[in-house]
């Protein structure tokens, strides 16, 4: 005696829709990374202005400033 399995239940979205809006969520998730990076640039300036003069000035932190106002220029480019 073999049951018979249930068929699955029809998706109420199609895949094409699916991929579709997963692709918008990412869209809009880098226009908010964007929108943001002039003011992240600022910030990563004025701190970076911190170690002008400083004796710390090439230190850890001042070094991996330095990276971050890097990658923000080139993400945001």
């Amino acid at each position: 005696m073999s049951a018979a399995s249930p068929a699955p239940e029809p998706s109420t979205e199609s895949l094409p829709a699916a991929r579709q809006a997963g692709a918008n969520e990412k869209t809009r998730a880098k226009a908010r990374f964007t929108a943001g990076a002039p003011d992240l640039l600022t910030a990563l300036v004025e701190a970076e202005r911190f170690f002008d003069g400083s004796d710390d000035h090439g230190c850890p932190l001042h070094q991996k400033i330095l990276a971050a106002i890097d990658t923000v220029k080139g993400g945001a480019a």
